[in-house]
């Protein structure tokens, strides 16, 4: 007789998060001069981080929140007590856009006012629990001089997704 042999949860959740990184590392290695597909790739690059970081609030057992600015974004982490900056894992680290290329966010359907930058101590927007919950947020990214931008939300009916949206399709 032959036993039947599978893969375990955890093992099918490092192949996940393997494999998102390894697109998170491509998409960040695609370069272009042009601001809308900057604007794109960053919505894209973010999209694939919420996905991680999702996953990774699952498999350490511990929250994962996201951190925007009017020009960027960090992950913080929680310790035993308090909200940290995420600065030992690489793909995780803070970044920066491109000057002319401004975040905003609607969370649970209210704007919230972002900081210019990241100074201070942690303040978590997105938070991302051990069980796989999480609010409704949208995160749009947008040119200043342009109608267009891309956001990525989640809500309970559809989960995390990207769209793109010009001033005339917006509600």
């Amino acid at each position: 007789m032959h036993s039947i042999k599978g893969f375990t949860l955890i093992e099918l959740l490092i192949v996940i998060v393997l494999i998102g990184i390894m697109g998170s590392i491509t998409m960040l290695s695609i370069g272009s001069a042009n601001q809308r597909d900057q604007q794109r790739q960053e919505a894209e690059r973010l999209l694939q981080l919420l996905q991680l970081a999702s996953q990774e609030a699952i498999i350490r057992g511990m929250p994962v929140a996201l951190e925007c600015y009017r020009h960027g974004y960090r992950f913080i982490t929680m310790d035993d007590v308090r909200w940290q900056v995420e600065i030992d894992d690489a793909v995780f680290k803070p970044r920066t856009l491109h000057s002319q290329i401004a975040i905003d966010l609607n969370i649970e359907n209210r704007a919230v006012l972002l900081r210019d930058h990241e100074h201070g101590s942690p303040d978590p927007q997105i938070v991302f629990t051990p069980d796989g919950d999480m609010n409704e947020f949208q995160v749009n990214i947008g040119l200043h001089d342009s109608d267009e931008r891309f956001s990525v939300s989640h809500t309970f009916k559809d989960g995390l997704v990207m769209s793109m949206q010009t001033a005339a399709s917006r509600p």
